[in-house]
């Protein structure tokens, strides 16, 4: 049994199960509101909930066996934070925590923690570009499952580099916002290899009321003053696609033809705001699932998050 974390959202599993998560991978987790780095010594806390449902299309085990006990669903548990160097330079770092849920048992364990960094290179014309460079650092755990006779890997066992790029545009109260990362997996835990990750994005979002509650956005000439300022209440909408494609991973050095995948999903959110508080909610349906081998397909996902700016 294998699970592969991404951003504390996306992830994977091989043999008889498989579920593909949700994560944009962006650093800016206040949702599509086309801020891509925060402000200056901004200081942002975040935690976000995601639930995985597992569409069970292969036989259930139903007792513990020497067989690979499907995956009924996923909770992954995460905590970040964000922090402006400058007004185009932002840090941050996530960490996930996985529960496993099984019709023979459930498990739980630490993933792996993310630190990335997002680097805005152009903003003129309510149009900005950054681009994103970070590294996967192997603290998930690897031990005996509580619901069968495998083993749980909660990560890759490896440093693993990534990067991407984001870019939004806004016109009025619409915002079009797409990115995409990539994280190239190294050989990890007993030197296997478990699947390197590439995302995609893209999303349009409407603000109904007020501005963003905590991101104020700069000027196009860069000044530190605030181009629009936060008001107390603020709530947005959006839609759009993401997709993620996971490679097939290899152990003792055969690769497992019943792993990997592409998978695509319909996005709608809702984002809601308070002076320095924002609240996201985000479910996504499968629209494309192309799976190699014999894998149990991907459900719906819920991801809600809790968001608090401190300047």
């Amino acid at each position: 049994m294998i699970v592969v974390a991404l951003m504390a959202t996306t992830y994977s599993y091989s043999q008889c199960a498989c579920c593909a998560g949700a994560g944009t991978g962006a650093a800016n987790g206040d949702y599509n509101n086309g801020i891509l780095t925060l402000n200056k010594n901004q200081f942002v806390i975040e935690t976000y909930t995601d639930f995985r449902n597992i569409n069970q299309n292969l036989p259930p085990v139903t007792e513990v066996t020497d067989e690979e006990a499907p995956l009924t669903s996923m909770l992954i548990q995460s905590l970040g934070v964000r922090y402006g160097v400058t007004k185009s330079i932002t840090v941050s770092a996530l960490l996930p925590y996985v529960f496993l849920h099984t019709d023979t048992g459930n498990d739980n364990g630490i993933g792996d923690l993310i630190l990335l960094g997002t680097f805005n290179v152009y903003n003129k014309n309510n149009f900005s570009l950054a681009l994103q460079a970070g590294i996967e650092l192997p603290t998930g755990i690897q031990k005996d499952a509580a619901f069968d006779n495998t083993t749980v890997v909660v990560g890759s066992g490896s440093y693993d580099p990534m990067a991407g790029i984001i870019a939004a545009k806004r016109l009025g109260k619409f915002t079009l916002q797409g990115n995409a990362l990539y994280k190239h997996t190294f050989n990890g835990f007993q030197g296997n290899y478990y699947g390197s990750i590439a995302i995609q994005n893209l999303s349009l979002s409407y603000r109904i009321k007020g501005q963003n509650a905590f991101c104020a956005l700069l000027n196009d000439d860069e000044t530190d003053k605030p181009k629009q300022t936060a008001s107390n209440f603020g709530w947005g909408i959006f839609g759009g696609y993401y997709g993620e494609w996971v490679d097939m991973i290899k152990e003792d050095g055969e690769t497992d033809h019943d792993s990997g995948y592409y998978m695509g999903f319909a996005t709608f959110g809702n984002n809601i705001s308070y002076k320095s508080w924002s609240f996201p909610l985000t479910v996504s349906l499968p629209v494309i699932q192309n799976m190699n081998g014999e894998q149990n397909t991907g459900g719906f996902r819920l991801r809600i998050g809790i968001i608090k700016s401190f300047r």
